[in-house]
């Protein structure tokens, strides 16, 4: 049997490196496959298991390029086109018979690697492939070898050879010209939609969600960050009553436009990064006056998306602060469906009975009255009961509740009362951090808002009277005595864990914001301050590559001279070399058998004005040379002055040659 050349060891591990980093985006099928084809490749190698005949590949070729079509309906697309590529590489690897194969297989992991950040750009998948392309390199150069280097050996070549192109990289990253929008119109981190607002709410919902520490959003205002009672994150308006549950709540479809006024004095910009959500809506504060491009804003203050959001995405908005929205009347269709009760919950609808002879804004106010005086308690675990009448449970009861059973109770009693009245949910509060604004999935929260003649749909918000702290300070503050409150949620900056957590946010969001999202108008800004704002794109690309060849001349230039004291053996060794060399240029050549004293005395008399230069060199020289130990503090003496001496060497040169 002909022997087959093994695998270069560092390319098994870009392999198995590189496939595992793209497992969570391939079909099963696929997965089953390209284990198959690592584990028959080393049984190869191990136990001499022979290679399928060719024929054989090209059967698993077609069969392969088949599925690929049939799961994707086309080659076409980034999911298509990768998981063909992961095909492809199985397939190369039992198909690898010499080393010239190897280089196949190379190319094929070169374009897995980069396959890889097509899903997911954070910060620590860079790192791995970096790390795995940095062992392709090294896997390429004893490939290419006749007999491959030890692979510390390649490791150190392959990380020169990476270090001496990154500054031209990032010099052409920074500078180079790019149209609007950064990286995010590809896959970012996180590519699974993470849990989030649901588009039904029942009590009980959030939860889970009010112990869930990873952020939904992260704001960046324009000016000063607006109070935390303004902190209201729209995204879900729920007026109809589940029909498989009266006791949930469903959220409305889009429809319509705004009808609203807006005070002109309360508008305020920000751009928001969203986590992925699953969902097509962008949460906003309202109300909304300008959204981005690619979406609308509907009646109820929605901005509505096309497409579900299940990567992560920067936006900017405009809001006011101050508006009105359908202050004229509501439609009989839309207010039958907010006074609508189902018929449940009798105590509830007692209660509400007593205020209907009110004037509407009072019985908002005894609504409120009644959560405040009757000793009711805000709570993650508020000991729920499974009834056709849950509200009446929480009202007379229990008495204990998260935001959505408030909302649920105070949302029923208003439309018993008979003010239309409807659920809102999104987020509400944010951390200050790094400069942004970070609401996470524990400031989740559910609301109401009432219909009133002449002023239109008001916030009214029956945990603020509750838990006030909630909305000034956060869920942590609200239930800092609540066992059921995680650690990981309470803002408690003695503890290392959480401590972890906020650093390591902060990195991420750095990597998101001006790296990821390094775009047009971040670079405008580093050109203003650099001073070349109003050059053309033309120029600044000229410009931008030349900065990056002389960085990488530079770097080159670097290395050369590390490899020239490396070879010289000491510092001093080295610096004296350069002397010599220097001084050669001069016209000062040392003689084949010339002593150093000789040398330096014939240099002093040509260079009458570093004669005293030479002369202490010239000793100090002799001292190091002869000595039987020469102390560290003599060493560093001799270095600096031989340093200072080829300084003073350089510039009279550089400025002689300038005055001709």
């Amino acid at each position: 049997m002909t022997p087959v050349a093994r695998l270069d060891p560092l390319l098994w591990l870009v392999m198995i490196g590189s496939v595992g980093l793209l497992l969570p985006h391939l079909p099963l099928a696929v997965v089953g496959m390209v284990a198959a084809s690592l584990v028959w490749r080393r049984l190869h190698e191990v136990r001499d298991w022979p290679l399928p005949h060719r024929g054989l590949l090209t059967l698993f070729a077609i069969l392969g390029g088949a599925y690929v079509l049939f799961h994707f309906h086309g080659f076409w697309g980034r999911d298509a086109g990768v998981t063909l590529l992961i095909v492809a590489a199985g397939l190369k690897l039992l198909e690898t018979r010499d080393e010239r194969d190897q280089y196949g297989v190379l190319l094929l992991s070169f374009f897995l690697l980069v396959s890889v950040l097509l899903f997911d750009q954070a910060i620590w998948i860079f790192l791995l492939v970096g790390l795995l392309f940095w062992l392709l390199v090294g896997a390429w150069i004893g490939v290419s070898q006749p007999v491959s280097p030890p692979i510390g050996v390649r490791m150190r070549h392959g990380g020169t050879l990476l270090l001496t192109g990154l500054p031209f990289a990032l010099i052409l990253f920074a500078l180079f010209p790019r149209p609007p929008g950064g990286l995010w119109g590809v896959q970012q981190p996180g590519g699974a939609a993470q849990t989030g607002l649901s588009e039904q709410m029942r009590p009980g919902d959030f939860d889970q969600l009010g112990r869930n520490p990873a952020p939904a959003l992260r704001a960046r205002f324009e000016g000063e960050v607006i109070p935390p009672e303004a902190r209201y994150w729209r995204v879900h308006v729920m007026s109809r009553l589940d029909p498989d549950d009266p006791e949930g709540w469903v959220a409305d479809p889009s429809a319509g436009t705004p009808r609203i006024e807006v005070d002109e004095d309360s508008l305020i910009d920000y751009e928001v990064t969203l986590e992925p959500s699953g969902g097509r809506i962008l949460p906003s504060l309202p109300a909304a006056t300008e959204t981005p491009a690619d979406t609308r804003l509907d009646a109820n203050l929605l901005v509505q998306r096309p497409r579900p959001v299940d990567d992560r995405l920067r936006y900017s908005l405009q809001s006011a602060l101050e508006y009105r929205l359908d202050a004229d009347g509501l439609p009989d269709s839309i207010r039958a469906r907010n006074l609508r009760t189902a018929d449940l919950n009798p105590l509830l609808a007692d209660l509400a009975d007593e205020w209907r002879d009110l004037p509407p804004t009072d019985r908002v106010a005894a609504a409120l009255a009644h959560f405040r005086d009757n000793d009711f308690h805000y709570t993650l675990s508020p000991g729920r009961r499974e009834s056709p009448d849950r509200a009446d449970a929480f009202l007379f009861e229990t008495r204990a509740g998260y935001c959505t059973d408030y909302a649920d109770a105070f949302t029923r009693l208003m439309r018993a009362a008979g003010v239309p009245a409807r659920v809102v949910t999104g987020y509400q509060g944010g951390e200050l951090s790094d400069g942004y604004l970070v609401v996470r999935q524990s400031d989740a929260h559910a609301w109401s808002e009432v219909w009133l003649d002449g002023r239109g749909w008001q916030r009214v918000d029956p945990t603020a009277v509750i838990a006030p702290e909630r909305i000034e300070a956060g869920v942590a503050a609200s239930m800092a005595d609540d066992p059921s409150l995680p650690a990981s949620v309470r803002r408690d900056d003695s503890d290392w864990g959480r401590r972890a957590q906020m650093l390591f946010e902060r990195l991420d969001n750095r990597w998101n914001q001006y790296v990821l999202g390094y775009d047009g108008r971040i670079q405008l800004d580093l050109f203003a301050g650099m001073g070349i704002a109003g050059m053309p794109p033309l120029a600044l690309a000229l410009l931008a590559l030349v900065l990056a060849v002389v960085a990488w001349i530079g770097v080159l230039w670097a290395l050369a001279r590390r490899a020239e004291r490396r070879a010289a053996g000491s510092l001093t060794d080295y610096l004296w070399q350069r002397l010599q060399d220097r001084l050669g240029r001069l016209g000062i050549e040392r003689e084949a058998r010339e002593s150093e004293q000789a040398f330096l005395e014939r240099a002093a008399r040509a260079l009458p004005r570093e004669a005293d230069d030479f002369r202490r060199i010239g000793n100090q020289l002799q001292s190091s040379r002869y000595a039987r130990r020469a102390t560290r503090r003599q060493e560093a003496l001799l270095q600096t002055r031989l340093k200072n001496l080829l300084r003073r060497l350089w510039l009279p040169r550089r400025m002689s040659g300038r005055r001709d």
